[in-house]
């Protein structure tokens, strides 16, 4: 059984699971109860019958919709509760960063010490107060110990419980592997998420804590992006070899390119996707010309139309990757990469100016923004492959925010920044209803 397809089909009954479950109507109220559970969804899916439409039972549907989204906004509540405790607690309205880079000229390094580890400039390590260590575990908990949230997560959970050979197992992805048959072993198959749920949330922290000028910002934009935290509620393996990726940034800094390809080679035991990120060692030096980058974007969506064609003619296996994307899959997002990328290129010298990591990370993000334009039109292959490089938005944005000198436009900016992730993450919520809503914990497991 191939995962990637039971997993596009399940997506699609969702989908339409979750149009019924708006517009349908029951002519009683213990039908109307039975629409918000999952194994009704499925049904109404694959009978396709629904009822008369009723103005009551849609006030009704309406209504427990709204309530099933609760945990949704006590989430984010908690998340900006702790910013507004600690921006009243220090009162720091301008920075909360590791602002602790060894800034000097930008030196092409030598070809002959390619490869040799490279001290200056780089970051030391930052700080977290104690309301951003709770941010994060609070970040941790829900992502952990959460229960038949995400698209992919029943094929994940039925691979580790029920013994089924899916590509998860079937792909050779050893790290994969062995935690699943961890979890099989220990009789626990929600161990499998909450491992890859640590693994991911402690090195994306770490990272962060180390690069960014803004932690706040990189949070907030980190759990309401809807690529990003949402999206490692479904796509589990990739986003744990993501997160190896992104700690290893580290490695690159510091020219150690032995250390950076063996923690890509452990990425690449979780999603073999992850040896795309090989390429960044070698561009990370590399000064962009605005006038040339653009003309390539522009450019990329139809080189990634001929590489689609040959996808599906010579790797079949893959073609499910390459269907249209729909509306929850990320096809609205590149309007908010487009943008980023736009105030990058506006602020590009400013962004480069004596800071060569910098440079490095404005790298990665415009290769991830490339693959995004070129398999755009192409479904789910474009913003997954895109991830090892648009992630690095959560160091870029904090960057582009410090540029900013006056206090005042730092707090518009954040104030404008923060209101824009809030709606943006109800709003995937909402449409997205059938992928996350209703939430459920561990605790909630009926055997």
């Amino acid at each position: 059984m191939d995962s990637a397809l039971l997993s596009t089909h399940w997506r699609t009954l969702k989908r339409k699971s979750a149009i019924i479950w708006r517009n349908s109507i029951s002519k009683n109220t213990k039908k109307n109860e039975k629409l918000f559970s999952r194994k009704s969804w499925k049904i109404i899916c694959c009978s396709g019958t629904a009822s008369t439409n009723s103005w009551n039972s849609k006030k009704l549907l309406q209504e427990m919709a709204g309530l099933a989204m609760i945990i949704y906004i006590a989430f984010l509540s908690v998340i900006f509760g702790l910013l507004l405790f600690e921006l009243v607690a220090t009162w720091k309205m301008s920075y909360n960063g590791n602002l602790s880079l060894d800034k000097g000229s930008f030196v092409e390094p030598s070809p002959l010490a390619e490869g040799a580890a490279q001290h200056s400039p780089q970051k030391t390590d930052g700080s977290y107060t104690v309301t951003l260590i709770l941010a994060w575990t609070v970040i941790f908990l829900f992502s952990s110990l959460r229960y038949n949230v995400g698209w992919d997560y029943e094929a994940y959970y039925a691979t580790v419980r029920y013994n089924l050979v899916t590509n998860i197992v079937s792909n050779g992805e050893l790290a994969t592997i062995f935690l699943i048959e961890l979890a099989r072993d220990m009789n626990m198959t929600n161990l499998y998420f909450f491992l890859n749920s640590l693994i991911f949330i402690t090195l994306v922290a770490l990272t962060v804590k180390r690069y960014s000028q803004d932690y706040w910002i990189s949070i907030i934009f980190f759990v309401c992006f809807p690529l990003f935290f949402l999206n490692s509620l479904s796509v589990i393996r990739l986003f744990t070899a993501l997160a190896i990726t992104f700690y290893a940034f580290k490695f690159i800094e510091r020219g150690q390119l032995l250390r950076y390809l063996i923690a890509v080679a452990l990425a690449g035991m979780f999603h073999a996707s992850a040896f795309i990120a090989i390429a960044f060692y070698f561009i990370r030096n590399v000064k962009l010309d605005i006038v040339k980058l653009v003309l390539v974007l522009l450019a990329l969506p139809f080189v990634g139309r001929a590489i689609n064609s040959f996808i599906v003619a010579y790797l079949p296996t893959y073609a499910p990757y390459t269907e249209a994307a729909g509306g929850q899959e990320g096809t609205k997002a590149i309007f908010v990469l487009l943008f980023i990328g736009i105030a990058a290129l506006f602020f590009r010298d400013r962004i480069l100016e004596n800071d060569r990591i910098a440079n490095m990370y404005f790298n990665f993000y415009f290769v991830g923004l490339g693959i995004y334009l070129m398999f755009f039109s192409q479904g789910t292959m474009g913003h997954r492959l895109s991830l090892y490089g648009t992630f690095f938005s959560l160091l870029l944005i904090p960057k582009i925010v410090s540029l900013f000198n006056l206090d005042s436009n730092r707090v518009l900016l954040k104030v404008g920044i923060s209101l824009f992730s809030i709606v943006i993450f109800l709003y995937i919520v909402y449409v997205g209803s059938a992928t996350y809503v209703p939430y459920k914990t561990i605790f909630q497991i009926r055997y």
